[in-house]
């Protein structure tokens, strides 16, 4: 027996991308899908495009937005999706002609809850990459969900795009008009909502998603408000890794890191563009979010380079102005 599939695609602004995306979905050899699109108040032609691909398939349903944000965007396409199993693409990639395919075959083996696989990284001048999550197929359970935590905490794991779960396993219990307008980690956070109330999980070795990486994606930049919602999202999927019973030392250290990493993102362009005063006025407002006191933790200076150390030292002891002054003599050289 065939699955039914929604392919979800939340659309802003991405009209010159837009329909390689929707044509690698729709011609693929599994027919059984639907394909739901939510234009979250597109100001380009997108929201005519979107509706000229429903006009000539009746597969393809739209539901035109206020912009309201990808969160929010997502949430509406899996409250009115209809599939068996759902799964989030991005309007400006493309997926493999067999996707549906494969990850059908798989349910119809294991009968999990997630089935997850790769992507290739597909840069502008031509060239890819194969991203490989693990060397062989796997299956995941309550008894190894650990590493898929460890996996989510190393940001290998964050895109949505990768995950195709049972619809009726999975619900929002979480604020996502808190988080509107959040867009520096939106897919760590519903993902990690879905390992916690996700039971099994099936991991497929090949590449089925062209992850396109432009120019302007290249570079990560963090707002204070992006740093702010950052660490409430990441306290959340904190506190959802200690309910499913696997936080350990291991963890923690993964949780330091990876807030050492977000908290350089936003460190540089402080220090780097704006005048010092304002700069030392957010970096102190910062001094009370939980991300400050885990970025500062010293068990993540053994992941760390002596640079980076160094700086976080700084940070520790509160000595600001020097680390700007450092961060800009940097910029310089």
């Amino acid at each position: 027996m065939s699955v039914f599939f929604t392919a979800a695609v939340c659309v802003y602004n991405t009209e010159k991308y837009l329909r390689d995306c929707l044509d690698s979905i729709l011609s693929q050899s599994y027919e059984n899908i639907e394909l739901l699109i939510i234009d979250d108040g597109s100001t380009d032609g997108s929201g005519k495009v979107c509706d000229e691909y429903a006009e000539k398939d009746s597969r393809v349903r739209v539901i035109h937005t206020e912009n309201r944000g990808l969160l929010l965007a997502r949430r509406t396409a899996f409250e009115n999706a209809r599939g068996d199993y759902f799964i989030f693409f991005d309007s400006d990639d493309t997926v493999d002609p067999k996707i549906f395919t494969l990850i059908n075959e798989e349910i119809q083996k294991s009968h999990c809850d997630m089935v997850f696989f790769d992507l290739s990284k597909c840069y502008s001048d031509g060239t890819s990459a194969h991203e490989k999550l693990f060397d062989e197929r796997k299956t995941f359970d309550k008894s190894n969900k650990r590493e898929l935590w460890e996996l989510l905490l190393s940001s290998r794991f964050n895109s949505l795009c990768l995950k195709c779960i049972r619809r009726s396993a999975f619900a929002y219990t979480f604020d996502t008009e808190f988080y509107r307008g959040y867009s520096r980690g939106e897919d760590k956070l519903l993902s990690a909502h879905m390992i916690s109330r996700l039971s099994s999980f099936s991991y497929l070795p090949i590449s089925l998603y062209n992850y396109n990486i432009f120019a302007s994606q290249m570079t990560k930049t963090y707002s204070y408000n992006d740093l702010r919602l950052t660490s409430c999202a990441n306290a959340e999927i904190r506190s959802l890794i200690r309910s499913d019973g696997c936080y350990d030392e291991r963890t923690e250290d993964l949780l330091c890191c990876l807030s050492r990493y977000i908290y350089r993102s936003f460190l540089y362009p402080t220090a780097t563009a704006l005048p010092k005063k304002e700069a030392l006025k957010l970096i102190r407002q910062s001094e009370e979010l939980e991300l400050f006191k885990l970025c500062t933790d010293r068990r993540a200076d053994k992941y760390s380079s002596r640079a980076s150390n160094i700086k976080f030292l700084l940070l520790r002891h509160k000595m600001y102005s020097l680390l700007i002054f450092l961060t800009k003599l940097k910029n310089k050289a």
